[in-house]
């Protein structure tokens, strides 16, 4: 790896000047690092930040600039949030109840985690614990008696993992980190054109049918697993009783409905997402919903964070160090111009797209490398930079094929809820059927409505 991006930087095929040069290497490598776990994460993240602090042209106070925005506050406080409302046990007891009354056959227990996916954005903003919270609750609730009704449970929650990871698609705040770094890295003018409302006008009617083609693909491909599944497999028994009062789970809920009600009604009274979510845990707090043991590693993870500093100041570097203009113009001669085919040029770019998430890993570290390069490139072709958002992000969420390229599923793999294979098996058919979706769904929706 180290190797590659010395040669890269000796060989300077992109006729850079030498600061230029060092940075590009450094982010080569770093990559590289971060794809193969070579070491740890932070170590790499250091290595970074600090070949920018020393080549790059952007001063030290913005490259770190992510420690003290308003997202770095938002995502903090977002998973209190959902640590706080997961205490209440009254999601748990929900989720338990809509699975005990329609888990009589397969088809419905392959709906519900997508239910309970769109339901949940609503409650606990994190898509990580709502899908560590779903996926606890269908394992517990499954029971398995052989090898055969083991398969079919391991199937039935790789589905939950599935299921989270498309229903966030439909709106913007979603995953609160997936989502809103996905606009975040491509500028103020996607910032403002994709408000909750018109996220939600461009990507329901896609995310639905994904929803389906993914539901569908999972009950083909594990159709001999999913055989094994039986009724008698499902717990009678409920789940663990909260230990708080029950007025505070009643505050933590009300506390909950008006940090959303904010949220959606942010066009009104304009206060930012994170003073919102902010006066919301310090209600838990203060009626003891939630303690300092919740600042914990676990919760607050600072190699996270380090690693969110790190991909947030990317983009930032690279524009103001001349590095994005340098590829922008490379690429502008490989790449065919857009005036015969529109779509045809949109999956070239996707492929593009495809291949780089397949060798950084990381979906948001994919977006923080390609938006800033490919957005300026398919603007000079006249395609508005909010579909190339939405598509870039489509593709880094859904085409996957090993645990590190989907964060959110390779939590099910972590916690051993199912094989490593099963994200193989079903990524495979997911990097022909992603750029389907884009040409024959995705693409059609976006014309009807007037921005492609």
């Amino acid at each position: 790896m180290a190797a590659i991006a010395i040669l890269i930087g000796i060989i300077n095929p992109l006729n850079m000047d030498i600061n230029q040069r060092i940075l590009f290497s450094s982010l080569i490598f770093t990559v590289a690092v971060w794809a193969t776990e070579a070491m740890h994460k932070s170590i790499a993240c250091i290595f970074l930040l600090i070949s920018f602090f020393i080549f790059g042209k952007t001063p030290i106070v913005k490259i770190v600039g992510f420690v003290w925005s308003d997202l770095n506050f938002l995502i903090i406080s977002t998973i209190l949030l959902s640590v706080g409302i997961t205490k209440t046990g009254i999601i748990d007891r929900f989720v338990e109840y809509l699975f005990k009354k329609y888990s009589d056959n397969i088809l419905k227990l392959l709906v519900l985690p997508y239910v309970f996916g769109i339901i949940l954005i609503f409650i606990i903003p994190q898509a990580f614990v709502r899908v560590i919270m779903i996926g606890t609750i269908f394992s517990t609730l499954l029971l398995e008696n052989n090898e055969t009704q083991k398969r079919a449970k391991q199937a039935l929650i790789f589905n939950v993992f599935i299921g989270v990871s498309v229903a966030y698609m439909f709106f913007s705040n979603g995953d609160i980190v997936l989502n809103v770094a996905s606009i975040r890295f491509s500028g103020d003018e996607v910032k403002n054109a994709l408000t909750f409302g018109n996220w939600f006008k461009l990507m329901a009617v896609p995310s639905l049918v994904t929803s389906i083609v993914t539901l569908a693909l999972t009950y083909i491909v594990f159709k001999k697993e999913l055989k094994g599944f039986s009724p008698d497999m499902i717990s009678t028994e409920t789940a663990k009783k909260s230990e708080l009062s029950p007025m505070k789970q009643k505050v933590s809920i009300l506390t909950m409905i008006v940090v959303i009600i904010f949220w959606m009604t942010y066009s009104f009274h304009k206060i930012p997402h994170s003073y919102v979510a902010i006066a919301g845990v310090i209600v838990m707090f203060v009626i003891k919903v939630l303690d300092t043991s919740d600042l914990n590693n676990k919760n607050i993870n600072p190699h996270f964070l380090l690693f969110l500093v790190t991909i947030f100041s990317i983009g930032k570097v690279l524009g103001q160090s001349g590095i994005t203009e340098i590829i922008f113009n490379n690429l502008k001669t490989l790449i065919p111009e857009a005036n015969t085919n529109q779509s045809l040029y949109l999956i070239i770019i996707a492929i593009v797209v495809m291949i780089l998430h397949m060798c950084i890993g990381s979906s948001v570290a994919t977006m923080s490398v390609v938006l800033p390069i490919i957005l300026p490139l398919t603007q000079s072709f006249g395609f508005r930079p909010e579909i190339i958002t939405l598509m870039t992000y489509f593709l880094v969420n859904l085409h996957f094929l090993l645990p590190f390229h989907q964060a959110n599923i390779m939590i099910g793999t972590a916690k051993e809820y199912y094989p490593e294979n099963y994200m193989f098996r079903f990524g495979i058919y997911m990097t022909l059927i992603c750029p389907i979706l884009l040409y024959v769904v995705f693409f059609p929706w976006w014309r009807l409505c007037g921005v492609l």
